[in-house]
């Protein structure tokens, strides 16, 4: 399988480790870099968008580690690269140009971390370029200021442009009204409660970590601004986030796989790293630590490379079909967020401190602000989960009543429906006999009393509201209330066990009034049994490359048939997560 040695090897435990982890990632790179410049294509595919924007991805990503790489004293032999790539892209004679930003377009992402650079690290980004190509880049890059930008975190990326422009005296370029226009926007896509979510739709995922907190902890730390009114705000929020945030992470490190973007991997950790910077106190600094470096250390052994190095598109393995449209071949170098804290000076705290286990007094934890409820379980997290449902990505990713550290989230639940196979934690319905089925894609009202999670939602055509009872010791109760105008098939489904290397276990498998199953993988136990009086059938399959974090797992599930009528059912679900047993090699 394709282990990075240099990654799987190194120890991550000191600075100079992380130091050298960043060069050893990036040096697969530079083959590319020197024989295709601007344009570095691995030769494994695209994306929804042109391949010179996938060509300055790879160029533009890796800067979110090599910036804190050399500001924090650490050295870094390739600027020439980065000079040469920088006056190809940007030069609109050059046959290897980037291409000017228009509409709604991946360059304006990719240029934030341009902007820091120059911001950061001028002497490296911006003086040893001629006078030509400093022109060159900062008209590019303030071009951002002319371009539609999706209501979310994308806002920031127009003001980490801003600062670059600043800092390299191309304050001409910058246009004030939009900064203040766009600040504005995004401190007010708070929740609560330390929750943003990611634009005017409430998106709740990883992008309140690795993006919106991660930009307000740069703005307030590294880049020169005179509001310091919004810096404290920003400070502010972020502390108030760490004690919930912390509920997303196993106590061996991995993250809720929830939400878009994992390809991009321990970018998860980034929010923390930024955390270190911030000297928040929120939390003991050994805790910021070790939730830290905990997460990016549980990758080391797993396959995410490519046999030459390359971080591969997946999770906790290679598959395309977990990955949004827009990742190309090179979006997982957005994994190099994490290494923002190596900017600290080796005396700084964060690196002469021990790391600290989680400290999580409470084993279930409400967020009403996020619409959900955390569980934990094992030294894992369950996270019972009623966000908006985002419908421009999978939505698998967000409609799913609950998600995990542990036991992943199967993308494509309804594929092979019709052979009755179905992914992890849905309700679906049908109307023809099996033959098409519909799940949630809708949240209408939302709830959270208590340890209790009420959600009003819809299919599209039929509208359920359902009750989460959220137990003790890994157990949960789904009770789900509606109208049926017509006979329908109803399945409801539990955790997908992992079964890649080694077969799952029955260990229960009963149809009828109580109709219960009982499965054991790899990476735990999940059960699921009714608490109704509907007759069911209790049923399990095997599914194939959907899963995150396995590529062959097996889902229980119950399936009833009922009349036209009103119905409540309602299934008990248990799981009890094993730690470190998804290993794929001794």
């Amino acid at each position: 399988m394709p282990y990075y040695s240099r990654f799987s090897e190194n120890p991550m435990q000191s600075k100079q480790d992380y130091q050298q982890l960043v060069l050893d990632l990036f040096e697969p790179m530079v083959p590319f870099l020197k024989t295709q410049g601007s344009h570095p294509d691995f030769d494994e595919g695209g994306a929804i968008f042109d391949m010179s924007a996938s060509g300055l991805e790879g160029v533009a990503r890796p800067l979110w580690g090599i910036i804190p790489l050399v500001k924090g004293g650490g050295s870094f032999d390739y600027w020439s690269l980065y000079h040469n790539a920088i006056a190809q892209g940007t030069d609109p004679e050059d046959p290897n140009y980037w291409g000017p930003a228009q509409g709604i377009n991946q360059r304006s992402v990719e240029m934030a971390a341009f902007g820091l650079l120059l911001a950061v690290l001028p002497e490296h980004g911006w003086e040893p370029l001629s006078v030509e190509v400093q022109d060159n880049l900062a008209n590019w890059l303030a071009n951002i200021q002319n371009c539609p930008m999706p209501q979310n975190n994308w806002l920031f990326f127009t003001v980490l442009v801003q600062a670059g422009l600043r800092k390299v005296g191309r304050a001409d370029l910058v246009d004030i009204d939009i900064e203040a226009k766009y600040l504005n926007k995004l401190k007010n896509f708070y929740l609560g409660d330390g929750w943003y979510g990611d634009g005017e739709v409430e998106n709740i995922d990883h992008y309140g970590g690795f993006a919106i907190h991660f930009y307000s902890l740069l703005y307030a730390t590294v880049l020169d601004h005179t509001d310091s009114e919004l810096k404290q705000l920003f400070l502010e929020r972020a502390e108030a986030y760490c004690e919930p945030f912390s509920y997303w992470f196993a106590e061996t490190g991995e993250c809720l796989a929830q939400g878009r973007s994992l390809t991009y991997r321990f970018a998860t950790s980034g929010f923390w790293g930024a955390a270190a910077v911030a000297n928040l106190t929120s939390m003991p600094m050994g805790e910021i630590k070790g939730l830290w470096a905990r997460q990016i250390r549980q990758w080391k052994d797993k396959p995410i490379f490519t046999a030459d190095g390359l971080m591969a598109r997946g999770y906790d393995y290679p598959n395309l079909n977990v990955c949004e449209g827009y990742n190309s071949p090179t979006s997982p170098y957005w994994a190099f967020k994490a290494f923002f804290p190596l900017l600290l000076e080796d005396s700084h705290e964060f690196w002469q401190c021990e790391e600290v286990p989680q400290n999580l007094t409470k084993t279930i934890y409400p967020m009403p602000a996020a619409r959900s409820i955390a569980q934990r379980i094992n030294g894992h997290s369950i996270v019972h989960f009623a966000g908006t449902i985002e419908p421009q990505f999978q939505v698998d990713k967000y409609n799913k009543f609950a998600y995990s550290t542990c036991f992943g989230a199967d993308i494509g639940a309804l594929q092979y429906s019709n052979m009755l196979s179905f992914g992890d934690n849905i309700l679906a319905f049908s109307f023809d006999e099996g033959a098409n089925w519909q799940t949630r894609l809708f949240n209408h009202e939302v709830d959270i009393t208590n340890n209790d999670l009420t959600v009003e939602w819809s299919t599209g055509t039929i509208r359920v509201t359902t009750q989460i009872e959220v137990l003790e010791n890994g157990e949960s109760i789904r009770h789900h209330d509606f109208e049926l105008d017509k006979p329908a098939w109803i399945v409801e489904t539990g955790f997908a066990v992992s079964n890649w290397y080694q077969e799952r276990k029955t260990l229960q498998d009963m149809s009828g009034v109580n109709a219960t199953i009982e499965l054991q993988g790899t990476n735990g136990v999940s059960l699921i049994a009714s608490e109704d009086s509907y007759q069911k059938d209790a049923r399990q399959c095997c599914r194939i490359h959907s899963n995150l974090v396995s590529p062959r797992t097996h889902v229980p599930y119950l399936l009833t048939k009922l009349k036209a009528g009103t119905h409540r059912i309602s299934s008990k679900f248990w799981v009890s997560p094993i730690n470190n047993t998804i290993r794929l090699r001794d």
